[in-house]
């Protein structure tokens, strides 16, 4: 009887609860987009002591002096604005027309592009990119997979093999390099040349120089300037009149968000930004309702109703293309409600963010005029997913208890990578840290975790008794994880680390 009362008990409770979270849902997504700017958080909330800030508070915290945001819902733009000043000290505002540098979403536009003459039957995504290419050729010493074509479709998904992750701004008044330049790390580039380490499709390595190849690719089909072709087929049809992938950026064009550096004083001086020849890469420069229009058009797209592409080519874009985390150019991430696209830009001194909510018709544009923008963006994200009702993004609450010193200490040890765990289930966990021995301490009655041997070491926050959330390595979409395997004789044994959709697992020395 009593087991029947509290089952009976348990389940009122939870049809309270639904209702009580979709009456707040539905409230939040009634309330003026613009209310945002009130309710920046972290991801990661302690349960005894939640943190809310506004806009104005975090862009002075973070040395951060424009803001631009275009916000979409149900595949509309229903909310584009600006937030702050062009340039610190000076009076100009920032509006949703101001034009910032979109750092690596640039390759969303140029993924866009690509697919768009794919269409009109200009480009084949199935070949070979390296014999597409007239004007240039892979020398033999650089490529250690000779004989295996390049297609687009890898080049895209960043699965071409290629090295080169991303590259340098260039200063007021430098001499720039021509894409052959880039591509061969000549003078006056200042980066090492384009090579091919792995056959396309063996394993992910993001590849800044293989968007390079394509860019010139794409001039060279074309016989037009990479950035005359983005305009004519790309730009105009999607009505962003205020998008170009021209480096340096003529100042005539008038309403550009300046740059700044980590203490938000301006640089790139006396013309105040930098250029970026790496056009498709990370080169377009845009503003926060180009770029809401684009997002828009995608969404639109995916759902058949949008004009940047076909359904059909739409969905492929947005299919995860193994063994990475990316589709043919965004980033891909959750199922469901949850499903996404999205991507980050990071140049010296701007920082861009890009994503698009793909079963329910959502969205948001950041654009940021300052080098610590990227965490800026986390919590505007936050704010506006809490004040659109988005089902995405809710706060992690860390409990007010922690694991016991004891538990800790049985977690404290180094970890090696398991080299039998599938690729494909890494996807983007290659390379840099995710290759590397890691160790976890006990300092001071809680957890951290750094590189084996190395001297930088970051918190980690208890979620479970064995599940701790890592914020030095968390990205917007998402945190990362790091779950203890502890067995039932108490030992320790490895630890799974999850990101986004990726997972790796660690063996306990």
């Amino acid at each position: 009887m009593f087991a029947y009362a509290f089952a009976a008990m348990a389940k009122s409770l939870r049809l309270l609860a639904g209702l009580a979270l979709a009456l707040s849902t539905a409230a939040a997504s009634a309330q003026d987009p613009a209310g945002f700017t009130e309710r920046l958080r972290p991801r990661i909330q302690m349960a005894d002591a939640p943190q809310t800030w506004t806009l104005d508070e975090r862009m002075a915290h973070y040395g951060v002096p424009g803001v631009a945001l275009a916000i979409i819902e149900n595949g509309e733009i229903v909310h584009a604005a600006g937030y702050g000043v062009l340039q610190a000290g000076a009076p100009d505002r920032v509006d949703a027309d101001t034009v910032f540098s979109a750092g690596s979403v640039s390759k969303i536009a140029t993924a866009t592009l690509i697919l768009r003459l794919v269409e009109a039957g200009y480009l084949d995504l199935d070949a070979d990119a390296l014999t597409g290419v007239t004007s240039w050729s892979l020398p033999a010493a650089r490529d250690t997979a000779a004989g295996t074509p390049v297609p687009l479709r890898a080049i895209l998904s960043h699965t071409a093999g290629f090295n080169l992750h991303g590259f340098a701004d260039f200063p007021p008044g430098a001499e720039l390099p021509d894409t052959v330049e880039t591509l061969n790390g000549s003078m006056p580039a200042v980066h090492e040349a384009l090579a091919r380490q792995t056959p396309s499709g063996e394993r992910y390595r993001y590849s800044g120089g293989g968007y390079t190849l394509a860019q010139l690719l794409v001039s060279d089909v074309m016989v037009s300037p990479f950035a005359d072709v983005a305009a004519i087929h790309l730009f105009e049809p999607l009505g962003m009149t205020r998008s170009t992938f021209a480096n340096p950026l003529p100042e005539d064009f008038g309403n550009i968000a300046r740059a700044h550096n980590a203490s938000g004083e301006p640089a790139a001086l006396p013309r105040g930004y930098e250029a970026m020849p790496e056009a498709a890469a990370s080169g377009l420069w845009t503003s926060a309702r180009d770029l809401g229009r684009l997002t828009a058009a995608l969404i639109g797209s995916y759902r058949g109703s949008g004009h940047a592409l076909a359904q059909s080519r739409a969905v492929e874009m947005m299919t995860r293309v193994a063994p990475g985390e990316h589709g043919l150019g965004p980033r891909l991430a959750g199922r469901g409600e949850d499903f996404i696209f999205h991507h980050g830009g990071a140049n010296n001194s701007y920082r861009a963010w890009i994503e698009g909510h793909l079963t329910t018709g959502g969205g948001l544009v950041i654009l940021t005029n300052g080098t610590q923008g990227r965490a800026l963006i986390d919590e505007i994200r936050n704010a506006v997913a809490d004040t659109m009702g988005w089902a995405l993004n809710r706060p992690v609450l860390a409990p007010a208890v922690a694991p016991d010193i004891a538990v800790l200490e049985a977690y404290a040890g180094t970890y090696t990578v398991d080299p039998d765990f599938p690729l494909a289930v890494r996807q983007q966990m290659v390379g840099w840290i995710f290759e590397s021995d890691v160790e976890v301490r006990v300092e001071d009655g809680a957890l951290v975790i750094g590189r084996a041997g190395g001297d930088r070491f970051d918190a980690l926050i208890p979620l479970t008794p064995t599940r701790f959330a890592m914020p030095g390595l968390s990205q917007t979409v998402g945190i990362a994880e790091f779950e203890f395997h502890r067995n039932a004789l108490g030992e320790t044994t490895g630890a799974r680390l999850r990101l986004a959709n990726a997972q790796s697992h660690y063996l306990r020395q």
